[in-house]
């Protein structure tokens, strides 16, 4: 039976810990979060993790490596033991140590090396390196059972597909004080996982320039759909506004670009305006109507 654990890939980074005891997640940790490589087939490439205890007791640690695939738009990629498909790269992958003790407040480096076969297939190979954490914690009852891990994003050179699109980029249509943020999705029919990079330019309804910001560097892995929000902190926004986005990708920096219009109404303070505006427009007319009477009296001797 394949074991699925869901984690979380923000800008190719990956923050896995699947704590199962209550205030042991920061306890164990591992660093670095993410490895971007690129190698050529036949290729040997090698470098380290360090496996972190912050407890006052010793632990100890299994390492594996398995597959993973994209899983969701916000970044999320599942594990998948056992897997083999076109992006696989655990099967090119040794660990040394694959088992060890640490004792409290000490760290643990791990020799991960990667073989690329020469007859590798260019693009995209994903899998992440996993430490399975068990011992005691300080109170010596409660059992940690942790699992944290660091991903790999492997590019193997050669004839690839670099495809990325934006699916869709969109803010509220109506706010009143505007927009937090704006959302694109970047969606990649390649084989081989992009990072947009670009910025954000954004126009008031008389065509002036009023914010200009960059766009957050995510990877977007193959064949899937990334969401990015990009923050956007404008004050005193009134009227319509329209943001155009404007990026490139990969190795020829291909551009791509969209734009969405968006309308800032501040009802509730127009409203209080309006309000005072309607008091002072009814003040102005009862005084005008005493005002006249008032010239009656003096002028004529009217007192009706």
């Amino acid at each position: 039976m394949k074991k699925l654990n869901y984690l979380l890939l923000s800008g190719g980074v990956i923050a896995l810990a699947l704590a199962l005891q209550v205030g042991t997640a920061q306890a164990v940790s591992i660093s670095p979060l993410n490895f971007e490589l690129n190698a050529n087939p036949g290729d040997k490439l090698s470098n380290v993790v360090r496996i972190y205890n912050d407890l006052d007791s010793e632990i100890s640690v299994n390492m594996e490596v398995q597959d993973f695939v994209a899983a969701g738009e916000r970044g999320e990629v599942l594990i998948k033991e056992g897997e083999n498909t076109s992006y696989s790269l655990a099967k090119w992958v040794t660990l040394l140590p694959e088992t060890f003790t640490i004792p409290p407040k000490s760290s643990q480096m791990v020799e991960f090396i990667v073989r690329a076969p020469a007859d590798a297939e260019p693009g995209g190979h994903y899998g992440s390196v996993l430490a399975s954490i068990s011992g005691s914690s300080t109170l010596g009852a409660v059992g940690i059972n942790q699992k944290v891990g660091s991903l790999l994003l492997l590019n193997v050179a050669g004839e690839v597909s670099e495809n990325l699109g934006v699916s869709d980029f969109t803010a509220p249509a109506f706010s009143e004080s505007g927009p937090e943020s704006l959302s694109a999705r970047f969606t990649n029919d390649g084989t081989v996982h992009l990072k947009p990079r670009g910025f954000v330019l954004v126009k008031n309804m008389f065509g002036a320039e009023v914010a200009k910001v960059d766009l957050p560097q995510l990877n977007v892995l193959p064949q899937s759909t990334r969401k990015v929000d990009i923050p956007l902190k404008l004050d005193n926004q009134f009227g319509r506004y329209e943001a155009t986005l404007a990026a490139i990708y990969g190795a020829s920096n291909e551009p791509i670009s969209a734009v969405t219009v968006y309308w800032v109404i501040p009802y509730k303070l127009l409203a209080v305006y309006g309000g005072i505006l309607l008091v002072l427009l009814v003040l102005a007319v009862r005084g005008r109507k005493r005002l006249k009477a008032a010239f009656r009296v003096l002028f004529k001797g009217e007192t009706n």
